[in-house]
């Protein structure tokens, strides 16, 4: 029989042989905790461990439901502390995720509101239409300014991108409006009937434009937000009370290529998208068409 000193050493190598191997040992109702999964160490390894999560619910790792959860919950699945870390072979990356939209060709990149402050409000007021849920879910009075702008041509509202001088801006030009065209809000019965009514409101859209953004401030933006970046597309729902998240696809960006700004946007390959109502402004986006994205970036890879 083992002198009791000697029999507590073995076990204690064994233990802690079995830990490094993954495996663990204890008494019955007792607890030991898992090691700690291996760093990633290069993107290779960051998109295997991405498509296992990839397509398939995973519950909220948090307990508070605010828009950091995903985010979160995602560092947890990965294995990483920080919002920000590091792969040797690609440098600082910054997770984020973003609400899937769907089979949309389009993505967000960001969100920017224009200049002057305020402008989307008074946008609302001078161009806008009466909400949907007007009197149902949100005040009668409630309205409503969506749009999805190019700069390559004019929408049926006559609005249009123009990128020149410096500048990214929002104009509307009146003879633009197709004015046969059916509304398709169906709150006047066409686009022609929405520009009669808009000028004859206060404030007038002429006392609102221009309204934009300087081009150098954009190309900040893009640096600041996107330059080292994990992008995880994510669909929400809650389950027997407990919310969960379904992770889509991944974009890893790396390097903005601050110079294809301005060409991309007159190509129409990246569009302005409002998205306000008066009790809520869900942000103007920059969104760029999933095919050309690879063009913004020194690096971009696609994991799904």
């Amino acid at each position: 029989m083992l002198p009791r000193k000697t029999s507590i050493m073995s076990i204690l190598r064994l233990s802690l042989a079995l830990a490094f191997l993954g495996l663990t040992t204890a008494p019955s109702g007792a607890q030991i905790a898992a090691p700690a999964s291996k760093p990633l160490r290069t993107v290779e390894e960051l998109e295997r461990k991405m498509r296992l999560i990839l397509h398939k619910w995973h519950d909220s790792t948090r307990s508070d439901d605010n828009d950091g959860a995903a985010g979160n919950t995602l560092e947890d699945l990965l294995g990483v502390e920080e919002n920000n870390f590091a792969l040797p072979d690609f440098g600082e990356i910054e997770l984020k995720t973003q609400k899937y939209e769907g089979k949309s060709s389009l993505f967000t990149l960001f969100h920017k509101e224009p200049k002057p402050a305020a402008s989307v409000k008074k946008l609302l007021k001078s161009m806008g239409w009466r909400h949907t849920g007007a009197g149902k879910r949100y005040k009668e009075t409630e309205m409503s300014f969506r749009s999805t702008t190019y700069a390559d041509r004019w929408s049926a509202r006559g609005f249009r991108v123009k990128v020149s001088d410096g500048r990214i801006d929002f104009v509307y030009d009146p003879t633009q409006v197709e004015r046969a065209g059916r509304d398709r809000t169906e709150k006047f019965a066409t686009y022609g009937d929405w520009a009669d009514d808009i000028e004859k409101r206060t404030p007038h859209y002429r006392e609102i434009f221009p309204l934009g953004y300087d081009l150098g401030d954009v190309k900040q933006t893009f640096q600041k937000k996107l330059g080292h970046t994990l992008l995880a597309l994510r669909k929400t729902r809650v389950k027997d009370g407990k919310t969960q998240f379904w992770f889509e696809a991944a974009y890893l960006m790396k390097d903005v290529r601050t110079e294809m700004i301005a060409p991309l946007l007159e190509d129409g390959s990246m569009a302005l998208e409002f998205d306000a109502q008066t009790s809520h402004n869900h942000g103007t986006k920059f969104r760029i068409k999933r095919s050309r994205a690879p063009l913004l970036f020194n690096e971009f890879r696609l994991v799904e």
